[in-house]
Parts: structure tokens; sequence; C-alpha cells
């Protein structure tokens, strides 16, 4: 009798957490550590309250270009204005400083980075700094996306510390699977940037290329260009999940950046329902509640109410994500063992 129940509660021990617990141990951290929301509030009030970088000047001239060109026929006039309205109003209200917010897995979550704000806020009109041409507009970037990235490397390293403190570890996330091993800051940012930065320069090189495959498309015929569209959308969508794990592996697993890509692959494979269901309970959760966070005008001080409150639930569920990978890891590596 002993026997049977010492083996049941080592299969109970063994079981890791369901979705929801993982949702719900990841509020807790917040809950326990509410500091680890610092990093995004700080990014949502330098957009809100702080200096703006415009890049209205740099799409004038492009809606100029657009405009004086020939439309053989009225329903490419009508996409025209569609195109020209919707320029005109990302000119208005984009911030080149939405880009230390680019990266959704890897910098600080935000809740206005990719929303066009008025130019205005409860301080007044704020400065604004424009971008005269595209190279400005790439300078911008060069600077704020790297910054962007150590802002994202701070906060995801303080929220693995918190959970590694809360649960502590069992020897088998060690690098190599040698108890105790942790690599320094240092090596786990340089992991991190130089992980990303690859990613960078392969989107760089591939959108244009894509990019240009959709456009020929559309041009021999609108569905077919659709159909290209849509496919790529969807299989770049299907690449990126499998990259969910790289930094809870990289952080949490102090695994190198080649070894944390391959355990997410293979444990996105090896718990997909599971891992779908997180992810479309988060989407609920972030974007729902978002909504209702941002309704407040831009000059009103109750938008400082939503920018913590979606500071909160991006938290918990970034934590929860980190939470899911080191309950699931294990079985990623009995399956290898």
């Amino acid at each position: 009798m002993n026997n049977v129940m010492s083996t049941e509660t080592r299969e109970e021990t063994a079981t890791p957490l369901s979705v929801i617990g993982c949702l719900k141990a990841g509020f807790e951290i917040v809950g326990r550590y509410l500091w680890l929301i610092a990093p995004p509030v700080l990014v949502d009030l330098l957009l809100w309250l702080g200096p703006r970088v415009s890049v209205a000047p740099v799409l004038r001239r492009f809606i100029s270009f657009l405009t004086a060109q020939p439309t053989p026929d009225a329903v490419t006039v009508s996409q025209v204005e569609q195109a020209v309205r919707f320029l005109e109003q990302v000119s208005e209200g984009f911030n080149l400083f939405s880009f230390l917010s680019l990266l959704p897995l890897f910098n600080p979550p935000s809740l206005l980075a990719w929303r066009l704000l008025e130019a205005k806020s409860p301080l007044g009109e704020p400065s604004v700094w424009f971008a005269p041409n595209v190279l400005a507009v790439v300078g911008w970037g060069i600077v704020l996306v790297p910054i962007g990235l150590v802002l994202g490397f701070l906060y995801l390293h303080s929220l693995a510390d918190r959970i590694r403190a809360v649960w502590p570890a069992d020897g088998s996330e060690a690098e190599g699977g040698r108890p105790g091993r942790r690599n320094s800051t240092w090596v786990k940012l340089a992991r991190l940037l130089l992980f990303v930065g690859v990613l960078l320069v392969m989107g760089i090189t591939l959108a244009p290329l894509w990019a240009l495959v959709v456009g020929t498309c559309f041009t021999i015929a609108p569905v077919l260009g659709f159909l290209v569209w849509s496919i790529g959308i969807g299989l770049g969508s299907y690449l990126g999940l499998h990259l969910l794990f790289v930094a809870p592996g990289v952080l949490l697993g102090d695994r190198g950046a080649w070894r944390a890509t391959w355990e997410s692959i293979l444990l996105i494979q090896a718990q997909f329902p599971a891992v779908v269901g997180l992810i479309l309970l988060a989407l609920v959760l972030y974007a729902g509640l978002g909504f209702v966070w941002a309704l407040p005008s831009a000059d009103s001080w109750s938008l400082m109410v939503g920018i913590v409150g979606n500071s909160c639930i991006a938290t918990g569920l970034t934590a929860a994500v980190f939470i899911f990978y080191r309950e699931r890891i294990k079985v990623v590596q009995a399956r290898q063992a």
C-alpha cells in the first residue's frame, strides 16, 4: 500500500501545471513582485508624456509620389485614396519611439507603442522631433531597437530570476544538464542580442523579396496576390510561434541560443495543443483588456490606469509563458533521454 501511494505521489509531483495553472501562477508572481511591471510602464510613459519623433515628412513625400502616379481605372483610384488616408493617419500619430517595443517576445510590452496617439497629453502638447528622410528613420531605428532589446532583457531577466526564486531548480535546467551551473548576465545578454540580430537580418533580407513577389502576383491577378499574401502571413506566424520559448530557454534554462531555439521547436511540437490553448487565452485576455485600457483620451490622466493595468496583465502573461516552459521542458528532456 505504501509503495502504491509513493508511486502515485511521484506521478502527481511530475505532472506539469495546466495552462490555467500557469496563468494563475504568472499573475501570482506579479502580485508578489509588483515592481516587475516598471519597464513596460516606463516605456508607455515615455510614449505618452515624452517627446515624439514623427515620420510625417517622409510619409508626405511618399503620399505626393503615390498621388502623382497615373490610375488606370476607378478601382485603383479607390485603393490609392484608401492608402493615402491610412498614411495620413500614420503620419499624424506614429511615434518612432515605438521601436522600443518592436519585438513582442524580446521587448517590454506596451499599450501605446503601436497605437496612433493624438498630439496631446495631460501636460499639454508634447515637443515633436521630425525625421526628415528615410536615412533619419533608419538612424533612429539603429539607436532605439538595441535600447529596446536591452530594456527587454532586463525586464525578462528580472522575471526569470523571480520565477526561479519561487520554483527552485531541480538541477535539470542547467546548461548541458550539469546542476548548479548558471551563465552570467552578460553571457545571456550576448546570446539574446546575437539571436535577435540574426532574426532582424533575415527579416530585412526576406521581407523585400516577399513584398516583391506579392506585388507581382497582385499585378497578375488580385486573387493570386491575396492568396500568396495569406500564405506568407500564415507561414511566418507558424514559424514565429516556434520561437516562443527561446527567451525562457536562455534566461530561465541557461541554454545557448541554438539549443534554446531547438528545444523551443521540440516543445511546441510535443505540447502543441497546450501551447495553442495558452496563446489563445493570452490573446483574448491581452487584446480584450487592451481595448478597455486604451479607452481614455490621451489628454486624460485616466490613461495612467490603463497603462498600469496593461503592464500587469502583460507581465502576468509573460510570466505564465516562462512557467509553462519550466513545467513542460521536462517532457522534452525525457523524450531526448
